[in-house]
């Protein structure tokens, strides 16, 4: 999210693994080489969510000298104390944005007004991974315990606060015992972390869901966390930011979770950024026959994938494999309103009436029925009795909401006739 990045290579230009290809610009983030080797023509090419985008393609040459080189970790001696604008700057030009699907650049999350930073008292890190099949978080958590603490640590100077809250589902028991032995084996500091086991329940890992879980504060509509004096990060974005600032290196790669009944066998796997989805999965034994589908994400929010032929970008955090027919393939049914829908959204919205607004062609008048407010969780879909697709019917009164407020045509909630 933000400016699209601006191209500093050219085609036939060698490239170190870690050396910038791109600036981020004003609002956005910075590209760095994931592989060494050489650069193809800059061209549009395919995209998991943007269809086509233009894309700096690197060719990895065997002979190349320049062949599993990298740029060499640095670690920076002050990394501990260094100023808030300096550790700012490192996590910018890293190119780090949340790992936690939003992609949202880290850098400007953390950059809050004068006027925010008073009323701000808690950073609250999202260790709740609770999408079905999706453990990258969770590995991450058991594997690199310090990095995510120390990522932590850093993010709390620089926002200002003496407190941190880190929301781990209590199934994930190795992860609260390894952040447990870490953070006991942590030089002291003036930052307090506490370690909160969250029930297991999607949607937990949502900001509303934790920030209440965690904090027992309510985060008012259509606001963010901030609105109640809370940051909330992600625990692989706390570990990118750590390996920037204290190594001043770049985000080239991720974990990512490859699974589902449709993987041979199904793994969590480190792959740099701009690999192919398709080289990923073979690395995981490749499909079963009887694949039907595959999901960047986790099954409830995720988006099902046209092909493997895409690049994997900062916001896959999960390859799902799924099997059986697909939703809605043989059609849904009206509206009976039931309400399990009512009862299922965690946010209280009426997904029943925007559903039925919206096959009657009146989009643009479900505001009151919090059609803007809704996060996608998918939950109203997955209870439905009638198969209904309600998420995407939500998704077409969003999408026609935005469109009437950019035009400034969008009528106010309390004055839509119900």
């Amino acid at each position: 999210l933000g400016e699209p990045a601006i191209p500093v290579v050219k085609k036939g230009d060698l490239v170190r693994r870690g050396q910038l290809i791109a600036e981020g610009g004003e609002t956005g983030v910075p590209l760095h080489a994931s592989i060494a080797g050489k650069i193809k023509p800059i061209e549009k090419q395919p995209h998991p969510t943007l269809v086509l985008s233009p894309a700096i393609v690197i060719a990895r040459q065997a002979d190349s000298l320049l062949d599993g080189e990298e740029e060499p970790p640095v670690e920076a001696p002050d990394w501990r104390e260094c100023p808030a604008e300096e550790a700012l700057l490192r996590i910018r030009q890293a190119g780090i944005v949340g790992l936690g699907g939003a992609a949202f650049p880290t850098w400007r999350k953390l950059s809050l007004t004068r006027e925010t930073r008073l009323g701000l008292d808690l950073l609250v890190l999202n260790g709740a991974e609770c999408e079905p099949y999706l453990t990258s978080d969770y590995r991450l958590m058991v594997e690199q315990p310090v990095s995510v603490l120390e990522g932590a640590r850093l993010m709390a100077r620089i926002l200002g606060v003496a407190q941190v809250s880190i929301g781990v589902e209590s199934d994930k028991a190795s992860a609260l015992e390894r952040l447990k032995l870490a953070l006991a084996a942590l030089p002291p500091s003036g930052i307090q972390i506490e370690l909160v086991p969250c029930e297991t329940r999607y949607p937990q890992g949502a900001e509303r869901q934790l920030v209440y879980a965690v904090t027992g504060r309510t985060v008012p509509a259509r606001a963010l966390p901030t609105a109640v004096g809370v940051v909330v990060q992600n625990v692989a974005t706390a570990a990118a930011v750590y390996d920037a600032v204290r190594y001043l290196k770049p985000l080239i790669d991720r974990v990512v979770t490859v699974t589902g009944p449709g993987i041979i066998h199904p793994r969590n796997v480190r792959a740099p950024l701009g690999t192919s989805l398709s080289e990923i999965v073979d690395f995981c034994g490749g499909l079963r026959d009887e694949t039907t589908r595959i999901v960047a994400g986790g099954p409830m929010m995720g988006r099902t994938l046209p092909r493997l032929g895409l690049p994997l970008v900062k916001g896959i955090n999960g390859l799902v494999a799924l099997t059986g027919p697909g939703p809605f393939a043989e059609g849904f049914g009206p509206c009976i309103h039931c309400g399990r829908c009512l009862e299922a959204c965690p946010l209280g919205l009426e997904p029943d009436l925007v559903s039925v607004y919206v096959e009657a062609g009146r989009e643009g008048e479900t505001a009151p029925f919090g059609a803007d407010e809704c996060y996608e969780c998918g939950c109203c879909t997955y209870v439905c009795p009638s198969h209904r697709p309600l998420l995407q019917l939500l998704q077409v009164a969003k999408a026609s909401l935005r469109q009437a407020k950019s035009r400034g045509t969008a009528p106010s909630a309390d004055t839509v006739k119900r």
